[in-house]
């Protein structure tokens, strides 16, 4: 994951703002008015409007990303955007959805989609990207279907004079407060290693567990528990 701090605004001449995202064209009011102008107020409402432009135009530039990791029997994939930026982090929404392919003499295919928001953020001072928040989980495993809330996040160490090369985990818990239908509790746990090809795509290897503790004495339900590679892409 890549994170760029959003560039300043630049004018130019009297008739342009340029924004980080895209340009757009917005009309300069100039500061002097003449006296009718002044006495019939056409400057003020033309300002406020200028300034809420400029302010939709700073706060809205997003990035979206791509991610795809396939193991053994597992496939996952995840679609995420960032909405809001200020130079402390994004907001950053993520769907994702994992399907299995197994023995079926052995055990059924399981299924598993959530929903996330997280604020990700860097360290100028650190090479360390941080994102934290929480994720909506349902999925069924074999006969057993869950549903959970999970509060964690996940972090990439990726120094510059590592040439491209990171290392970095998530985590995710829903104890049994948060945790519905047949399950008690929900964790997610992986490490993984990445190669960064282009300032916009990855390539990871690494390792996951997801696992349920299913109600009644039943014990862990595992959805996934072994390797995967894969790739990540922001545009």
């Amino acid at each position: 994951m890549l994170f760029y701090p959003p560039r300043p605004l630049f004018w130019s001449g009297k008739k342009t703002v340029i924004s980080p995202a895209f340009p757009v064209n917005i009309p300069f009011i100039p500061l002097k008015c003449t006296k009718q102008q002044a006495r019939s107020g056409i400057i003020m409402p033309s300002r406020i409007i200028q300034i809420v432009l400029l302010a939709l135009v700073s706060s809205t530039a997003s990035a979206d990303a791509i991610k795809a990791n396939l193991g053994d029997e597992v496939a996952r994939f995840s679609y995420a955007t960032d909405s809001f930026g200020q130079q402390f982090g994004r907001l950053e929404t993520e769907f994702g959805l994992m399907f299995t392919d197994r023995d079926e003499a052995v055990r059924e295919d399981d299924f598993l989609a959530h929903l996330g928001l997280q604020v990700r953020g860097e360290s100028l001072d650190f090479p360390l990207i941080v994102s934290v928040g929480g994720r909506a989980y349902y999925g069924q495993a074999a006969e057993f279907d869950v549903s959970a809330i999970g509060i964690g996040g996940d972090l990439l160490l990726l120094p510059e004079s590592w040439g491209g090369f990171g290392l970095g985990a998530f985590f995710y818990h829903a104890p049994k407060v948060v945790t519905f239908q047949d399950a008690e509790s929900f964790t997610e746990w992986g490490l993984f290693a990445s190669f960064q090809i282009t300032p916009q795509a990855s390539v990871v290897a690494g390792f996951q567990n997801i696992e349920a503790e299913i109600e009644n004495g039943v014990g862990d339900v595992e959805f996934e528990d072994g390797g995967f590679f894969g790739v990540d892409i922001r545009f």
